[in-house]
C-alpha cells in the first residue's frame, strides 16, 4: 500500500506569461516579456533557450543584482520562461532511462542511472509541451500583422491540477515520487521513486545517510528500549547487506566487468566478512574495515556468522558455525545470546564500514564540485553572520 503524499499529483504554480508586441519605425517587430503571479505558493522561474518548433537548446540565466542574463547560444533562438510547481520545485525525465523525479531547476546528472547531461536536457514531458506552446505563442505574435498583447494563463493550468475534464493542451502538473531527502553534500532537495540514490545535483547517493541517520538510529532506539540485542544484530548485518548491495549493483552497472563478477555483485548476499574485503579491495581497492583494528575485526566477522545463527537456526550453534568462526566459548547446538553493550559496539563499526563503502565508491565516481563548493560556502558565510549577531 502506498504512504500518504506517494505520487501525489502536485500542480503549477500559476502565473500570467505576455509578450508585448510592438514595431519601430523601420518596421522591426520586437516584444517585452512579462510574468505576473499573484497565488499563495511557492514560485522558482527559471529559462530554457528553444528554437523552432519549440525545442531547448540551452540553459537560460535570467542574471539579477546587476548581472545579465545568458545569451541565445544561436540564431533564431527564443528565451522561454519556466515556472515551479507549487511547492517550488521542477519534475525530471532522465532522457536515457526515461524514469521520472523532482528537485531545483538544473539537476547535473539523473538520481537512478547517473547519466549527465546539460540541465535543460533533463526537462519533463510536461515541461516540453510546455515549451512547445510558449514558442508557438511567441511567435505567432511577432509573425501577426499588428502589434498588441499575447498571454499564457498558468493559472488557468494550476487550477485544473487534480480537477476532472478536459485539461489544457499545453498542462503542467508534477508528481510527489517516494524518497524525498536533502542531500547533506550540496542541500539539493531530491524527491525519487524507490529508496537510494544519488543528488541530482552532486552525485553524491544518499545510501550512506540514510543507513546512519534512520537505519542504526531505529536499531540503537529499540536497543535502548529494551529490544533483544540478538534480534539487533541480526537486523544490523542484514541491513549492512542491503545497504552494501546498493553499491555493488551501483558498480555492477557503471564498471567493465565480467558477467562472472557482476553475478557476484548483483545475484549473492555479503555476508561473509572476509570474502566481502577480498572482492572491494581486489576488485575496486576499496578498504571496507580501514581504520579498524584485527580485534574489532574479528569481532565483525563473528557477528556476521552469529546472524546466520540467529536467522536460520533460532539462535542456537550449529556446526556451520563452529567450522567458520572458530568460536571456541560455544558448543554445538547451545543456544547464544548477545549483550545490548556488544550490539551497540557493531552499530559502530557498521557505521565505520558503510562510511569506507561510500568513501570508496565516490573515489570511483566523484560528485560534482561546485554544488558542494557553493553549499560549503554558504554554511560559511552563514556562520559568520551568525558570530557577528552574537
Amino acid at each position: 500500500m502506498d504512504r500518504p503524499n506517494e505520487f501525489e499529483e502536485i500542480g503549477h504554480t500559476g502565473g500570467k506569461v505576455t509578450f508585448t508586441i510592438t514595431t519601430d519605425k523601420e518596421g522591426r517587430r520586437s516584444y517585452q516579456l512579462g510574468f505576473t503571479h499573484a497565488r499563495p505558493v511557492a514560485s522558482v522561474m527559471t529559462g530554457v533557450y528553444a528554437i523552432a518548433p519549440g525545442v531547448p537548446v540551452a540553459t537560460m540565466s535570467l542574471g539579477g543584482l546587476g548581472q545579465p542574463g545568458s545569451a541565445p547560444p544561436l540564431p533564431g533562438c527564443l528565451p522561454v520562461l519556466i515556472a515551479s510547481d507549487s511547492q517550488g520545485k521542477f519534475g525530471h525525465d532522465c532522457p536515457t532511462c526515461g524514469r521520472y523525479w523532482r528537485s531545483g531547476p538544473w539537476p547535473n546528472l539523473c538520481p537512478y542511472c547517473a547519466i549527465r547531461a546539460e540541465g535543460y536536457q533533463f526537462l519533463s514531458k510536461a515541461q516540453l509541451r510546455y515549451v512547445r506552446h510558449y514558442f508557438a505563442v511567441l511567435s505567432q505574435a511577432l509573425d501577426a500583422e499588428h502589434d498588441g498583447e499575447a498571454m499564457i494563463d498558468m493559472d488557468a493550468v494550476a487550477d485544473a491540477a487534480g480537477k476532472e475534464g478536459e485539461k489544457p493542451a499545453f498542462y503542467v502538473s508534477e508528481q510527489g515520487q517516494q524518497r524525498k531527502f536533502t542531500c547533506g553534500a550540496c542541500e539539493e532537495f531530491n524527491d525519487i521513486l524507490g529508496r537510494y540514490g544519488y543528488c541530482s545535483s552532486c552525485g553524491t547517493r544518499n545510501d550512506l545517510a540514510d543507513f546512519e541517520g534512520e537505519t542504526v538510529s531505529k536499531i540503537r532506539e529499540r536497543l535502548n528500549s529494551g529490544a533483544a540485542p540478538e534480534d539487533c544484530v541480526r537486523d544490523a548485518v542484514a541491513s549492512f547487506d542491503s545497504y552494501l548491495a546498493q553499491y555493488a549493483k551501483q558498480l555492477a552497472e557503471l564498471v567493465p566487468m565480467t558477467e562472472r563478477r557482476k553475478r557476484r555483485l548483483t545475484a549473492q548476499a555479503f555476508h561473509d566478512l572476509q570474502e566481502i574485503r577480498t572482492t572491494l579491495s581486489g576488485w575496486f581497492d576499496m578498504n571496507v574495515c580501514d581504520g579498524m583494528d584485527d580485534r574489532e575485526v574479528e569481532f565483525v566477522a563473528q557477528m556476521f556468522l552469529r546472524r546466520h545463527v540467529y536467522e536460520h537456526n533460532g539462535g542456537e550453534v550449529d556446526q556451520k558455525y563452529l567450522d567458520r568462526s572458530g568460536d571456541t566459548s560455544v558448543r554445538l547446538k547451545q543456544r547464544i545470546h548477545e549483550t545490548r553493550e556488544d550490539a551497540h559496539r557493531l552499530l559502530g563499526s557498521l557505521v565505520k564500514m558503510a562510511r569506507n563503502v561510500h568513501g570508496g565508491f565516490h573515489e570511483l565516481f566523484p560528485p560534482f564540485v561546485d554544488p558542494i563548493k557553493a553549499f560549503a560556502e554558504k554554511k560559511a558565510r552563514m556562520a559568520e553572520y551568525a558570530k557577528r549577531d552574537r
